[in-house]
């Protein structure tokens, strides 16, 4: 199952640090963590909310249960890691308020259909 979360506002510029250094170096990854593990798999999407839209996904390769220190902030995350490397961008970001936790994808229809309209693999 796919899911969706937000980026906070006051994570907007880590997270665009965390793309620049996954961007430049091919064994570099980004993580979401949670408390309870979400039900997903490895090849499932985690789609992001940020600043008011839905702009793109990343594919997670590796779910794990660790203590993780973030290369950007340095902080230590612990609990369920989502690891991605691979982003792909929405062609055109779906307007959609910000939230906390996570939402199954396939639980707004709504939503389902405008993403698979608007989704686009980069090669």
């Amino acid at each position: 199952m796919d899911i969706l979360v937000t980026t906070p506002k006051s994570a907007h510029e880590t997270a665009k640090q965390e793309a620049e250094l996954v961007a430049n170096d091919p064994e570099a990854y980004w993580f979401r963590t949670f408390a309870r593990k979400p039900n997903v798999s490895v090849g499932d999407k985690v789609y992001y909310v940020d600043n008011g839209c839905i702009t793109g996904y990343g594919i997670i390769f590796e779910i794990s249960q660790e203590s993780i220190d973030c290369d950007v902030t340095g902080k230590n995350y612990s609990g369920y890691q989502l690891k991605q490397r691979k982003w792909v961008a929405l062609k055109t970001p779906i307007p959609f308020k910000g939230f906390q936790g996570y939402r199954y994808v396939e639980r707004i229809p709504e939503l389902c259909s405008s993403l698979s309209e608007k989704t686009s693999e980069n090669p």
